[in-house]
């Protein structure tokens, strides 16, 4: 292990004229004359001692007494700099050697230790904090000193632990820290105590006493011959042997010897190792032998004393990482208890990993400081501000004592605060240089200039974070002109990146926008860059975070550098794709590895200084796995971008893809529109759709140009052409509109193409440029196959297109469209209801409603038993209807003796049971009432909602629950039918915005409250009830409409709307009492026919 002594004290006799001369000296040089001068001293050669002895006996000969020399190279700029005229100065024509004999010339020996000395203490460049180097000091007299120490801010064991974050200057601190305090010895200049003897003595007789003239130069002088006796006794070896204790003592006192110290800086490299069990063996062999005083830098400490996560069946890693720990927690207990002569210091940007009993033993008996902390104290900073000045040596007013120092740290202070960054010796070092770079120069006006000041952050990011910066700065692209997103939702956007970076609303953290793929996410983000080029882009995702070497940590650490690059080039969007992955939920125990990024970036967020002018944006599709706390009040609010768009934004971006294109189009942008129904949903859906349309269009037209240069080749290459280009032909005979016999020919003979040719070159002879080959209907059905057949769309295509052929045609008993949703979009769920025979003892059976063998098998079967249950709550709530009607008789009797020889039979579609649950609860309640009175439902409409058995009023009978994905279930039922209900509360989350697109297609949708308002709007009475249904949905319509653009209202609309609602609850109760009256009556008639059919039972006893 290395040894090093720690620092000494040596005094140097010159006179007070010298040591002015010296200093005065190098202050005069620059900041480079020093550092140049200073490797010229370190590296002088002094001849042997014995060479020394004749040349002074020789000069004292010749000049009869020393020599006084004279500085005329070091003084003199113009020799300094010229290595010329130092070759002639020296007579020596080897550099090293003329250097040798120049300083022989103009410096003595202590002459020359004592500029070595200034020199050092001038061109520090490295600053100790005041608080820091106290304690190292307090540390080193009391446990490497061995000094008795009663102050209270000793730690009662040599244990130090000094965290901050990366850039702290932890380590380089640390290590200056103990070079200054420890190890770098100090050379004192004293006066000349003979001459100034002399000088006090001068006018006393000759037996007057020093003491008595001036008694504190007497006892100075006393203590420099003991000193000086005691010294020369310690270099004579056999004395200093025999007299060791007495020559220490004496010297210790006067803290003139130095310590032998077993010093090492241990890195991970030092115990980190594959081989079982050894980290903790390797650990302590680099700590060395605890009989020997040493001193122990630990850099990266939490690789050492990081807790471990091992338990039964853990991975080797884990392992490892506790024989480190056992090691550590013996090594750290030897310490505290004086088995073990060690200083150790522990640096450490991660704490929160220590393992607790580790971390513990730093509280009780070591400290534990925060190195950021002291960058806070102003004195700290203006020093690394006059470092930092001085390195680059201009001609600022800006000196070590000045006022302006004071204004600079405030202002540096400032600027930090503002862009919510911690003050640290690298950034504000980095700063002040990359001002110097651009104007030359340092100035506190520089400080009050944001642009400049921004400028100077974007080279202290490149700087700091080089290859991190050039991965994820400004790399969105933002050729994407905020015209072309349609969509007002790119309004309230606008609006909360414009809190942020205009109106200083600290609030306004940043967004989650949520929505299906192809929504218009990320696309919403590069159209408002587009707009705002002032603002820098940060984009990334969790995976581009990842670090092969820690895959726990090193995510959480770029993160860290992400926001403070972010920070430094503000105003900035950082946006996170995969967001999900950044913060998803933490595990309930909160062990899990990936519970450490979500914590991470919840402490950016929330931050002890809000975040300034940085915006965050992360994307999902699924907002079910992202941390709750992520999304609560203060931190980051959530969009939902359905991708659900109005007709005319649809038609928008239609027109928009044939912009710049040749072909023409003839077909309206509604056709394109209908065709695209079904398979698209999204506004990169319709995009991708007719961007397909147009390139086999314009596929086609170039197959065409070729086409026509085959007119001389031979049957052979026109056959080789069919071959390759067959399906390409077939489209251009489908857009020409070839009759179908000709058609068909060249189908089912494709050799049939070489006899057919001119015929082929007739049909297309008009075509002579683009235009003349417009967009037709047969590319639009060849993109819709195309498209529908693609892997990734083909089951939900066919399924959509199964669950369309299932829909109702004509109102029935005990059918109805309920609707579901899973993660990404909403699903029909048809169910269809009827009275069967009992068979057990079952009165309700539901089918369709299957569990399977999947890993959410446990969240299936809930679902199951949900759907039994909602059935059976289903049958209550129609009794509980039932009753308000009639509170004349028992409905639940009369109902129990009616069902006493019927099941209900509910029966689900299964293909698209895994979105079946509670929602379908009012379905099943209709569905229900609907197959025991035989009334029709209509085919218009589908539902979703769990309704209660009561309701908040006597009279409201089945109050509506909220329920989830409202939003995706309304987009699918309105996609095949016009009407959607769901809860009044979740209708009134939805925003107008989104209804708007429904009502400009005679579609809407509406909110309920309870049962008893809905069944006369949905179940089929009469032509006259029907009528007027069908003037409520269109009056309806056209006020929400008129309210929406804020137009004149029609006279009394709004009033004829209550009117006809009351007029439709009176036909249909008026009709379901007349239905009940008939089943009592059959329940009472002793005669009645026992397999008479149900039909006929109202038909005989309504009569």
């Amino acid at each position: 292990m290395p040894t090093r002594t720690t620092k000494e004290k040596t005094f140097i006799r010159l006179p007070e004229e010298k040591i002015s001369r010296i200093e005065t000296l190098a202050t005069s040089w620059s900041y480079d004359t020093k550092v140049f001068v200073r490797s010229r001293l370190n590296q002088y050669q002094s001849p042997p001692p014995i060479v020394r002895l004749f040349k002074s006996m020789g000069a004292q000969i010749y000049f009869y007494k020393k020599k006084e020399k004279e500085l005329k190279v070091l003084n003199n700029p113009e020799i300094l700099n010229d290595w010329k005229k130092r070759f002639e100065y020296s007579g020596e024509t080897r550099p090293q050697d003329s250097w040798n004999r120049i300083i022989e010339k103009e410096l003595s020996s202590a002459e020359r230790h004592y500029l070595i000395a200034v020199l050092d203490r001038q061109l520090t460049d490295l600053h100790v904090p005041i608080e820091l180097e106290e304690i190292f000091s307090l540390i080193y007299k009391a446990h490497i000193r061995k000094e008795y120490m009663t102050e209270k801010d000793v730690p009662k064991a040599p244990l130090l632990l000094v965290e901050g974050t990366s850039g702290s200057g932890k380590s380089a601190t640390v290590r200056e820290a103990l070079e200054k305090v420890v190890f770098q010895n100090e050379v004192i200049p004293t006066i000349d105590w003979k001459k100034k003897k002399s000088e006090i003595m001068a006018k006393e007789s000759l037996f007057t006493n020093l003491a008595d003239v001036d008694p504190e130069f007497a006892m100075k002088l006393a203590k420099k011959r003991k000193q000086y006796f005691y010294r020369r006794l310690a270099n004579i070896p056999l004395i200093s042997r025999i007299f060791k204790k007495s020559i220490m003592e004496n010297l210790t006192h006067f803290e003139e010897q130095g310590i032998e110290v077993d010093f090492s800086q241990i890195t991970p490299n030092d115990y980190q190792t594959a081989l079982s069990g050894e980290p903790g063996n390797y650990f302590r062999r680099a700590m060395g032998s605890p009989k020997v005083t040493s001193i122990r830098h630990i850099e990266e400490a939490h690789s050492a004393f990081g807790k471990s996560e091992s338990s039964p069946g853990s991975g080797g890693a884990e392992k490892q990482q506790r024989t480190l720990i056992d090691a550590s927690n013996i090594l750290l207990d030897e310490i505290i208890d004086g088995r073990r002569d060690c200083f150790l210091i522990a640096t450490s940007d991660q704490t929160e990993r220590f393992d607790a009993a580790i971390y513990r033993r730093f509280v009780e008996k070591g400290r534990i400081i925060d190195i950021s902390k002291f960058w806070m104290n102003a004195d700290n900073l203006k020093r690394i501000i006059f470092l930092e000045v001085r390195r680059h040596q201009i001609p600022s007013d800006i000196s070590q004592d000045s006022p302006m120092l004071d204004e600079a740290a405030q202002k540096i202070y400032t600027v930090f605060k503002e862009r919510s960054l911690k003050i640290s010796p690298a950034y504000v070092r980095k700063l002040i240089e990359s001002m110097i770079n651009i104007k030359g120069d340092f100035r506190l006006d520089f400080l009050d200039n944001p642009i400049l000041v921004r400028s100077a952050f974007i080279l202290v990011a490149k700087n700091v974070y080089g290859e991190l910066y050039n991965k994820v700065v400004d790399r969105m692209d933002r050729n994407a002109p905020w015209e072309e997103y349609v969509g007002d939702i790119k309004d309230k956007f606008s609006e909360m990146a414009n809190n942020c970076f205009l109106y200083g609303v600290s609030e306004e953290k940043g967004v989650v926008l949520t929505g299906p793929p192809g929504s218009g996410k990320t696309y919403l983000v590069r159209t408002w860059l587009s707009s705002n080029t002032r603002v820098h882009d940060i984009a990334t995702s969790p995976s581009a975070l990842q670090d092969p070497s820690d895959p726990v940590h090193g995510p959480v650490a770029n993160l860290e550098k992400v926001y403070d690059i972010a920070k430094m080039i503000a105003p900035t969007i950082i946006f996170f794709d995969e967001g999900d992955a950044l913060a998803p939920k933490r595990s309930g125990s909160g062990g899990a590895p990936s519970d450490a990024l979500t914590n991470k970036f919840l402490n950016i967020i929330d931050g002890e200084v809000p975040l300034n002018k940085v915006f965050t944006v992360l994307t999902t599709n699924r907002l079910d796995i992202l941390d709750p706390a992520l999304i609560r009040s203060k931190r980051l609010k959530t969009l939902e971008i359905s991708g659900h768009l109005r007709q005319k934004d649809i038609t928008e971006i239609i027109n928009k893809q044939f912009e710049n294109i040749a072909h023409t189009m003839d077909i309206s942008h509604e056709k394109i529109y209908d065709r695209a129904q079904g398979i698209c949903n999204t506004p990169a859906d319709f995009s991708s759709f007719t961007q397909k349309a147009i390139s086999l269009c314009s596929t086609e037209y170039k197959v065409l140009i070729k086409l026509r240069q085959l007119k001389t080749a031979t049957p052979e290459e026109k056959r080789e052409f069919i071959k390759l280009n067959f399906k390409t032909i077939i489209g251009i005979l489908d857009a020409v509109k070839a009759p179908p016999m000709f058609k068909a020919k060249i189908k089912n003979d494709p050799h049939a193409f070489v006899e057919e040719y001119e015929n082929i070159l007739k049909l297309v002879d008009h075509i002579k440029s683009e235009k003349d080959y417009p967009l037709v209907d047969p590319h639009l059905e060849s993109a819709r196959r195309e498209i529908s057949q693609s892997p990734v769309r083909k089951g939900s295509v066919q399924l959509n297109e199964f669950l369309e052929a299932e829909l109702s045609q004509e109102p029935q008993v005990g059918f109805i469209i309920g609707v579901g949703a899973n993660d990404l979009a909403g699903m029909l769920l048809p169910i269809a209801t009827s009275l069967t025979g009992r068979m057990d003892r079952r009165s309700i059976i539901v089918t369709g409603a299957v569990s399977s063998a999947t890993p959410s098998t446990a969240q299936m079967d809930m679902a199951v038993q949900m759907t039994h249950q909602s059935a059976q709550e289903a049958l209550t709530l129609v009794k509980n209807y039932l009753q308000e009607l009639h509170p004349e008789i028992s409905v639940p009797w009369m109902f129990g003796d009616f069902l006493s020889r019927y099941s209900i039979h509910h029966q689900l579609l299964s293909a698209s049971y895994n979105v079946g649950g509670p929602s379908a609860g009012y379905a099943l309640a209709l569905n229900t009432l609907s197959a025991l009175l035989r009334i029709p439902l209509y085919n218009d409409f589908g539902i979703t909602g769990a309704p209660w058995t009561k309701g908040v009023r006597k009279t409201e009978v089945g109050g509506s629950v909220i329920i989830g994905g409202h939003r995706k279930k309304a987009e699918k039922v309105l996609l095949y039918l016009r009407r959607m209900y769901m809860p009044l509360q979740n209708y009134k989350d939805l925003e107008p915005e989104f209804l708007i697109g429904y009502w400009q297609r005679q579609k809407d949708v509406l909110g309920l409250t309870h049962f008893a308002e809905l069944i006369p709007e949905v179940m089929v009475f009469d032509k006259t009830h029907h009528r007027m249904l069908e003037q409520l949905i269109k009056m309806r319509i056209r006020l929400k409409s008129e309210r929406y653009y804020d137009t004149e209202q029609t006279p009394d609309l709004e009033q004829n709307i209550k009117e006809i609602k009351v007029k439709l609850r009176q036909v249909a109760e008026q009709e379901v009492n007349r239905r009940m009256e008939a089943v009592r009556k059959y329940l009472l008639d002793p005669d009645r026919e026992k397999y008479i059919s149900h039909e006929e039972m109202f038909d005989r006893y309504m009569a």
